[in-house]
């Protein structure tokens, strides 16, 4: 039988190995995250310096008040006991937690989010109460109207192979036909001050984001340059565009709650303001 070479190959001649080398390796998205972390713990510094005293170094809403103890008390013993079933310390579990992609892709939204908005809008994390019980990761204030916006849940398209988003649309839907979010450790603007404030019937929105968009988002936000990179537009723009498609979707359902229909309603002139921001290509 005769041999067939690969074409430009001779018999007898050197192999030009380089023809076959792949591109350079797209870095983990765990590469970044110390710089995201120093970040958010200068975004939580400004807003901390700016409004008082509301935020953890990592931009969650801190929990305080009446039932602060005892939810405290309730998120220990729950990551105690998802430690216990994967069999890790909890110091591994929260150090696997923060490599997570999604854990990531919710930093990079919330640093995005400030980079654009942040003359209009207060952009923050939502406490680790609201992030485990009620699905928020994420909460927007309107700084002249006072509304709350928003609270958005991330998912990262592709993290598994059947992950095709459809999981997490059908878990947001839900809790919208059940009325919203409720977030228990929420913030309100008044007067042009922050106050601590329990939050119902609040949207809660989810974005799905490819991985070449979070690592391209991420390499920007690396740069920490003061100036919007076509990435980072291309992914607010994509975020923007799936908020106005899913609040005209809930706009539309006669049978949701009144007071959740009313604030999708206070949403729309924010969510305006939001796309106005979106630069032409």
């Amino acid at each position: 039988m005769e041999i067939e070479y690969l074409p430009g190959i001779k018999p007898g001649g050197k192999i030009d190995l380089s023809r076959f080398e792949k591109g350079p390796k797209t870095p983990a998205p765990e590469t970044y995250l110390s710089g995201l972390n120093n970040r958010l713990e200068s975004l939580a510094g400004r807003l901390n310096a700016e409004y008082g005293d509301f935020f953890e170094d990592n931009c969650q809403v801190k929990m305080a008040g009446a039932d602060a103890s005892s939810d405290q008390t309730l998120i220990a013993a729950k990551e105690k006991g998802w430690a216990a079933d994967c069999g890790k310390t909890l110091a591994t579990m929260a150090a696997d937690r923060e490599k997570n992609p999604a854990n990531i892709a919710e930093i990079a939204a919330t640093l995005l989010f400030d980079k654009i908005l942040r003359g209009e809008f207060i952009v923050m994390r939502a406490s680790v109460y609201d992030d485990y019980e009620n699905s928020a990761d994420q909460l927007i204030i309107d700084k002249r109207t006072g509304a709350v916006i928003c609270g958005l849940d991330d998912a990262i398209l592709g993290s598994s192979v059947k992950d095709d988003g459809e999981k997490k649309k059908t878990k947001i839907d839900k809790k919208m036909e059940n009325g919203g979010a409720e977030i228990r450790y929420g913030l309100a603007m008044n007067r042009g001050f922050l106050e601590r404030q329990e939050l119902k019937h609040i949207p809660i929105f989810y974005f799905n984001l490819g991985k070449p968009d979070l690592n391209g988002l991420l390499a920007s936000l690396a740069t920490d340059s003061p100036d919007l990179t076509a990435a980072e537009m291309a992914t607010y723009t994509k975020m923007v565009d799936s908020l106005l498609e899913q609040a005209e979707k809930y706009g539309a359902d006669k049978t949701l709650h009144p007071g959740l229909k009313d604030n999708l309603q206070n949403f729309a002139p924010s969510l305006k303001k939001m796309r106005a921001h979106i630069q032409p290509n």
